[in-house]
């Protein structure tokens, strides 16, 4: 996840185009401790928490997903899930956001997945959608190095960090150069839709 920050923020700044609205990049800390760095950021935002659009969140998508042994064990292996990719969250506040997801991944090609929403409270962009703010976790799941010493760079698949810093470009541009803020269309913070004015003849 942060290798793909960086290589976002660099792909952002070497562009001579820039989007309507600000982009933050933002590496935060003690996440493990209990999401410290996000929730003291989201309390002393760099800009108003309000004008917050969405938040878009990297963690761990360097590695194919494989079942972990257990007695719920599928037995997938890392091999089927090179080009898979869970979107976490991304339904909960903003289905709007969720189909820009859909629409930018087009041009990237993965296959998304579901079945990982037990971790919805488990990273730095949980902090945000407490404050309302759309969010989408890219998470590419768990496997069995997790949290290991076995866990190398050998096995790393550079292709899915660097596709999923192009779908997290595209998606960030499309939501930073739209004219209007993403909806917030679900959940306890769901915006309430204004009545159309009434239409007036026309001369």
């Amino acid at each position: 996840g942060s290798t793909a920050l960086l290589a976002l923020a660099h792909a952002f700044g070497g562009s001579t185009d820039r989007p309507k609205r600000s982009v933050i990049f933002i590496a935060v800390c003690g996440e493990e401790m209990g999401l410290l760095g996000s929730a003291w950021y989201v309390d002393h935002p760099k800009v108003p928490i309000e004008k917050t659009v969405c938040e878009l969140q990297m963690d761990m998508v360097g590695r194919n997903e494989e079942d972990l042994p257990g007695e719920n064990s599928t037995g997938q292996t890392a091999a089927e899930n090179i080009d898979t990719l869970h979107l976490d969250g991304s339904k909960k506040l903003s289905m709007e956001l969720h189909e820009i997801m859909l629409e930018v991944n087009k041009h990237i090609g993965f296959k998304f997945e579901y079945d990982q929403e037990g971790v919805y409270s488990r990273s730095d962009h949980y902090n945000f959608a407490k404050k309302g703010i759309p969010i989408t976790f890219y998470f590419s799941g768990f496997h069995k190095d997790y949290h290991q010493p076995t866990d190398e760079v050998s096995k790393i698949n550079f292709d899915k960090i660097a596709n999923t810093a192009r779908l997290v470009y595209l998606a960030a541009w499309r939501v930073a150069d739209q004219e209007r803020r993403i909806k917030v269309d679900k959940g306890p913070f769901k915006t309430p839709i204004a009545e159309e004015p009434e239409s007036k003849p026309t001369k």
